[in-house]
């Protein structure tokens, strides 16, 4: 029976108002037992009309109690009613309470798993957060190398607004853990993968000062020539100018010939592009006064 079937009479409609059920929990949490109070939590899960915040307030009400198991079983019989977007609240609690019961990592294994499952079907735009708090598991009870592999399926799995902060996330902590040598896969992979012109100009601008402090001159030279493809003379000129001083301190005078004439030729593709889109808008706009003339 559905309680918003108004074919059925109040009577049959009435054990599935969620509004009472609601008010009865209530009532057991200030003056009932722990069993009575639970046996209400359960019959509202028997009869498939809980919400996310019910099933929350349920693992809350049980931890509390100390019926930690009896909490991660409520929350598993949530995850079980709903589905994405609606059972996010649901893991993102669970996963954040498991974690913190056997913070000693003592089920690292049963964390895993339960974190694989939750992230198989996951939403990009949810993905973020569970990610980061999988990596940090890793990171304080794991292998690095596993961390790092989370960080690396974190960029592919989160939203393109988010990539770019994935991507540095992702860099520190390589950084830190194998050396900033081994961060240039990582800034290859964000140059080739991120859709941003301006997060790609970033990503490349550092990529080559790595190099440059790595004595890696030719690599970083590389890397300047690749992004001024994406660098109008006339609107990225701070770029242009790091160029120009790279050159300065590190080249000779080839090097900044070459320079000069990459400019030119960059120049040039944008002003044929602007020539060109300007001979569009105004064959658009004699085509729309020509349509007006012959209409009067």
């Amino acid at each position: 029976v559905d309680y918003y079937d108004t074919n059925e009479t109040v009577q049959l409609r009435l054990h599935k108002s969620l509004k009472l059920w609601s008010f009865y929990v209530d009532l057991e949490e200030c003056y009932g037992t722990f069993q009575t109070c639970k046996s209400v939590y359960d019959r509202i899960l028997d009869l498939r009309i809980a919400t996310p915040q019910i099933i929350i307030n349920y693992g809350l009400y049980l931890e509390e109690n100390k019926y930690y198991e009896d909490a991660f079983r409520a929350y598993e019989k949530g995850i079980a009613l709903f589905k994405w977007p609606n059972v996010y609240d649901i893991w993102l609690t669970y996963l954040c309470k498991f974690v913190e019961r056997y913070s000693d990592g003592s089920k690292l294994e049963r964390a895993r798993d339960l974190f694989e499952q939750c992230l198989e079907h996951c939403p990009a735009k949810f993905a973020k957060n569970l990610y980061l708090l999988y990596a940090k598991l890793e990171e304080q009870h794991g292998l690095d190398r596993r961390a790092l592999k989370i960080y690396e399926r974190a960029t592919n799995a989160v939203e393109p607004k988010e990539k770019e902060e994935m991507f540095n996330i992702y860099i520190k902590r390589c950084g830190g853990r194998q050396g900033i040598t081994a961060t240039r896969e990582i800034y290859e992979k964000a140059i080739e993968s991120l859709e941003d012109e301006r997060a790609i100009r970033d990503m490349c601008l550092r990529y080559a000062d790595l190099e440059r402090k790595l004595g890696e001159i030719d690599r970083a030279r590389a890397i300047y020539s690749h992004c001024s493809q994406m660098c109008d003379p006339r609107i990225h000129n701070d770029f242009w100018q790091t160029w120009k001083e790279f050159e300065i301190k590190h080249g000779n005078e080839d090097t900044m010939r070459e320079m000069l004439r990459i400019k030119r030729s960059v120049q040039a593709t944008y002003n044929v592009q602007v020539n060109y889109m300007a001979a569009q808008m105004m064959a658009a706009s004699m085509g729309e006064e020509t349509s007006t003339t012959q209409a009067n």
